[in-house]
């Protein structure tokens, strides 16, 4: 019987760090997790390849075994080189040619990709996009983000290698300020960072919202955990917030279902933690804003892999990798 390729992937979020081994059926053989809250990157790439080492050796495997590796890691980047090149949450992490060095340390071939791209190829090789051949996978949390499978294959777009930024979509003429300086962005509405953002600005207009009980009284603290349970509470201005973001997520989901005529819309973290609440209002308000036949074609389902998406990520990466080689 032939034996499984053995695959190694890197996780580098804003606030948590990574590594995975596993197989290409998805079997995770390791895994190793750390903060990555202010850390800096002289400390931490020898600490990727230690770790590696050490996963291998419990595995009882030799780094030679594996057949690849794969980072995950956020925008801004130069992907074509693997290099971070100014990760919002990661001030120290700067010009950081991540890729390189894990080659030449850890002597595997590797690729580097977005993050929403990994969580498509996540979705697509082990969870709610297995047998699509065209598939959207939606990161649903602080931003918004797509990693985009179309006629089995993942979409990267042209140099900047950018497709996917489906957050930065306007979807209101002279809208709401986004973070990524535009105006009117799809994020700047339904963005966990840019709701909460909102809800801290209208605070004096609804001083008595169930909104900044549930944040324990500190409009810092104020997140979509806060507003969920405000909603479930029925407090008026949680509701009306609420309805605004499911009619602005159905305005571009609408948009992309058009676009793209996916099999699936699978949808990351808000989706899957929140349920029905989340998805229900979304699909009533649909029908305004796509075709009937496209979005007839399409389910639109939660993350399979959940909270364990980030241990495949770099796993899944590594895999297509291997794929696009032949």
């Amino acid at each position: 019987m032939k034996s499984e390729k053995l695959l190694l992937g890197f996780d580098i979020g804003g606030t948590k760090l990574g590594i995975g081994l596993g197989t290409e059926s998805g079997r995770i053989l390791g895994s190793f997790r750390m903060s990555n809250v202010n850390t800096d990157p002289d400390e931490v790439l020898p600490q990727l390849v230690t770790e590696s080492e050490r996963l291998a050796a419990e595995a009882g495997i030799a780094l030679s075994d594996i057949a690849a590796f794969g980072i995950s890691a956020p925008y801004p980047a130069d992907a074509a080189r693997g290099i971070m090149l100014n990760p919002p949450n990661n001030p120290r992490w700067r010009n950081v040619a991540i890729l390189d060095y894990l080659r030449d340390r850890l002597h595997l071939p590797g690729c580097f990709e977005n993050d929403a791209n990994c969580g498509a190829l996540a979705e697509w090789f082990f969870g709610a996009g297995r047998g699509c051949t065209d598939f959207l996978y939606l990161t649903m949390s602080t931003g918004i983000g797509a990693g985009i499978i179309a006629s089995g294959r993942l979409v990267r777009g042209g140099r900047a290698l950018s497709a996917g930024e489906v957050g930065h979509i306007c979807i209101q003429l002279d809208g709401r300020t986004c973070n990524c300086g535009m105006k009117g962005c799809y994020e700047a509405y339904c963005g966990g960072r840019a709701v909460a953002n909102r809800i801290r600005e209208e605070l004096p207009e609804h001083p008595d919202t169930l909104i900044l009980k549930f944040a324990g009284g500190d409009p810092a603290a104020i997140d979509m955990i806060a507003l969920e349970k405000a909603v479930r509470a029925g407090d008026a201005y949680a509701l009306e917030l609420w309805d605004e973001m499911s009619l602005r997520n159905a305005q571009a989901f609408g948009i992309l279902i058009n676009a793209f005529n996916p099999q699936r819309l699978v949808l990351g973290t808000l989706a899957w933690a929140v349920g029905d609440l989340y998805t229900d209002p979304i699909r009533k308000y649909l029908p305004r804003f796509c075709w009937k036949e496209p979005m007839e074609a399409c389910e639109i389902v939660p993350s399979e892999l959940r909270r364990d998406i980030g241990c495949y990520a770099g796993i899944a990466a590594a895999l297509n990798f291997l794929h696009e080689q032949h």
